[in-house]
């Protein structure tokens, strides 16, 4: 019987002799040589890094901050975030081994750089930056806005807002007043009670403590809302929403970016508590601009970032904005009813013009809203009685009414 021919495997019980460097099994092109150059220009000290002044002590000594800084780059460019999965690979991955130069650090050690170096990092970012603008990396012409929901350390549940805070105050005080009731039931019975009876009195009476301990819990996350000024709190992680977008909700932040067309490369980055980006258009171009120096900056943005007094102060900082305006009219569209589009404006009489050829005109003083002035046009009450598309231009409740 003829056997079929695979790929040779390795024997693993043959004596091999393996290269004697680990330098030797780092190619020339590898992304880990870049990363090692990089940091080596660095001065972590002028950065901010900690333990980097010269200081006898007893004990072990700290990790080059230098170190773990390249360790930390090597996880971002590879998408591990774990400081786990950072410690593990510092023990099986050749390419680490070889940018750490053999070193060990915890888990705990790893998790402790990014917490205690946060301004030094964001110092390093804002240096590669400057560096990629040294060497020609950005275009510097058009830049593009765009945001992402990451989630934070913390559970929907621990967040706060002041309707849920109101609903749940309800709650205890409904219990309260329920485990009261019960105990003025047993105040008033029979003095002869027997054993059970009063071991169920004792009961309710730390039943009653604990909810009534909760509930000063709540009133105390409702006065800081109150005074804070805020509609949410998060009990864990403080600087964490809930936001919502697209009918998903999250627990964490708004992380925004703008990218210059060139090469891809994050030019601006923030993060924000808005559960949407109708505010983060011009800070993060004037962001941008401010990096890339640009006189003549071109922003790109989805309609999620449509807003007119955001448009204004990027064209204030001469740079031109492409957004596209959000479709508001589809859903009346799809109930049958007209949209806006459908009512022609006249600029000479300075009304517009239903698809009946009636005449809508300019009613009342201006309204001001949100920075913005609202003018109402109207047509007559009479003329839309006798429509033969009033069901298609009213609301439903508007139609109830006549």
């Amino acid at each position: 019987m003829t056997t079929r021919r695979y790929q040779s495997s390795l024997n693993r019980q043959q004596e091999m002799l393996l290269p004697s460097r680990v330098e030797d099994y780092v190619s020339q092109n590898n992304t880990v040589r870049a990363i090692d150059a990089y940091v080596n220009t660095l001065d972590v000290k002028e950065l901010g890094f900690q333990h980097t002044e010269t200081i006898i002590t007893s004990g072990q000594p700290p990790f080059n901050p230098a170190a773990l800084l390249k360790l930390y780059l090597y996880g971002y460019l590879q998408g591990i975030r774990s400081s786990r999965k950072l410690e593990s690979e510092t023990r099986r991955n050749l390419e680490v081994m070889w940018l750490v130069e053999g070193l060990l650090p915890t888990y705990k050690t790893i998790a402790d750089f990014r917490k205690s170096n946060s301004t030094a990092l964001k110092a390093a970012n804002r240096d590669f930056l400057l560096l990629c603008k040294e060497l020609s990396l950005f275009g510097g012409e058009t830049v593009a806005v765009d945001g992402s929901f990451f989630k934070g350390d913390v559970s929907k549940q621990g967040i706060y807002t002041e309707d849920k805070l109101k609903k749940q105050l309800e709650a205890l005080e409904k219990k309260i007043t329920q485990y009261q009731d019960e105990l003025d039931k047993q105040d008033t019975a029979d003095n002869k009670l027997d054993q059970d009876s009063l071991n169920e009195g004792n009961n309710l009476v730390e039943k009653l403590a604990i909810i009534k301990q909760k509930k000063a819990e709540k009133e105390a996350l409702q006065q800081q809302l109150k005074d804070r000024g805020e509609k949410q709190i998060s009990t864990v992680d403080e600087d964490a929403r809930l936001l919502t977008k697209r009918g998903e909700t999250v627990a964490g932040y708004n992380v925004q970016i703008a990218v210059d067309n060139k090469h891809r490369l994050i030019v601006a980055e923030d993060v924000v508590q808005d559960g949407n980006d109708m505010q983060q258009l011009a800070p993060m171009l004037e962001k941008a601009q401010s990096i890339l120096q640009s006189e003549n900056l071109d922003g790109l943005g989805d309609s999620g970032y449509f807003n007119g007094s955001q448009i204004k102060a990027c064209e204030d900082q001469n740079i031109t904005v492409y957004v596209p305006v959000p479709d508001k009219s589809r859903r009346m569209a799809e109930k049958g009813r007209l949209t806006r589009e459908q009512f022609e404006y006249d600029t000479e009489q300075d009304c517009y013009v239903c698809p009946q050829d009636e005449k809508l005109t300019r009613r009342g003083k201006p309204l001001q809203k949100g920075g913005k002035n609202y003018i109402r046009y109207k047509s007559d009450a009479a003329v839309c009685a006798e429509c033969p598309l009033q069901k298609k231009c009213l609301s439903e409740k508007q139609n109830q009414n006549k």
